[in-house]
């Protein structure tokens, strides 16, 4: 059985809706895109769908920092415990 094609739209609201065993297939389709990367960071810093991992979660956050994306940057600063506003894991 081939494998369902999921735009990055469509991973995303996977994530949103809570269907994070759909989302995590989804999101991985789209691993090189900067919102995918920090959607995948966040199902391992909250262990959405997959065991929580703050390691594998900051990898994903760091691919996604390094394109750019603020939200990444920012939950990597979360995790590494360098914001003052923002829960720790």
């Amino acid at each position: 059985m081939e494998e369902k094609k999921y735009t990055l739209e469509e991973a995303i609201t996977c994530y949103e809706e809570d269907r994070f065993d759909e989302a995590l297939t989804a999101l991985k389709q789209h691993r090189k895109h900067s919102e995918a990367q920090y959607f995948l960071g966040m199902m391992y810093y909250e262990g959405f769908g997959v065991e929580k991992d703050l390691e594998a979660a900051k990898r994903w956050f760091k691919k996604a920092s390094r394109q750019g994306s603020l939200d990444a940057e920012y939950m990597l600063l979360c995790c590494e415990g360098n914001t003052t506003s923002c829960c720790k894991a």
